[in-house]
C-alpha cells in the first residue's frame, strides 16, 4: 500500500471509495454502463484518470491537522517513495501532494511571531450610523477616480524560515519521517 492509499484509507470523505472504482473505470470505461455516445468512453475514462491522479490530495485537504491526525500511518519506505516519485516528471500530481504536505509541517513548526490574545473581541464598530450621517461614506478613502493604480504605505513582511527543503531528498525524507513519526 503506497503512501496515498494509506491517506486516502484514513480519511473519513465519502470520496475517499472511489479509487477502486476509478481503476477499474481507467482500463475499461464501459463497466456497468451501456455507452450510447462516444464522447461519454473518453469523459469516465478521463474521470477515472484524474481521480486517480488527485484523489489523494483531496483526502489529505480533508484533514483538520493533516500532520497530527496521520501520525504513525505511515513508513519510513511509504515516505521515500513518496519523495522519489515526486522527482519524476510524469508525477506532477505527487509533487503537488508533497508540496501540500510541506506546507503543513512548515505552518507546525513555525511559530507566529507576534502572539495577540484571541479571548479578546475587537470593538464593533456602527457603520451604519456613519453611512446614515455622510453623504460621500468612501471620501476618506481616498482614491483618484479615473486611476485605479493603489500603492499601500506598508512595510515589506519579513518572510518565515522553510524548515523543509524541496530540494534536498535526504534531508527532506528525514523531516517528514520525523513529522509523521514514521
Amino acid at each position: 500500500m503506497s503512501f496515498e492509499d494509506k491517506m486516502i484509507a484514513a480519511s473519513e470523505l465519502k470520496q475517499s471509495k472511489l479509487m477502486r472504482p476509478a481503476r477499474v473505470a481507467s482500463e475499461r470505461p464501459d463497466t456497468g454502463v451501456q455507452i450510447l455516445n462516444k464522447s461519454a468512453y473518453f469523459v469516465i475514462r478521463d474521470c477515472a484518470d484524474v481521480t486517480q491522479k488527485y484523489l489523494s490530495l483531496l483526502c489529505y485537504g480533508s484533514f483538520s491537522d493533516p500532520v497530527d491526525q496521520l501520525k504513525g500511518k505511515f513508513t519510513k519506505a511509504d515516505i521515500k517513495d513518496l519523495v522519489a516519485r515526486s522527482r519524476k516528471p510524469d508525477n506532477a500530481h505527487t509533487r503537488q501532494l508533497l508540496c501540500a504536505i510541506v506546507a503543513d509541517v512548515n505552518r507546525c513548526e513555525c511559530a507566529p511571531h507576534d502572539e495577540q490574545s484571541t479571548s479578546e473581541s475587537p470593538e464593533e464598530f456602527d457603520y451604519e450610523s456613519i453611512e446614515q450621517q455622510q453623504d460621500d461614506i468612501y471620501g476618506d478613502y481616498d482614491y483618484p477616480d479615473d486611476d485605479m493604480n493603489i500603492t499601500a504605505d506598508t512595510q515589506p513582511v519579513e518572510p518565515q524560515a522553510i524548515t523543509v527543503d524541496l530540494t534536498g531528498d535526504t534531508s527532506l525524507t528525514d523531516r517528514l519521517i520525523q513529522a509523521f513519526k514514521a
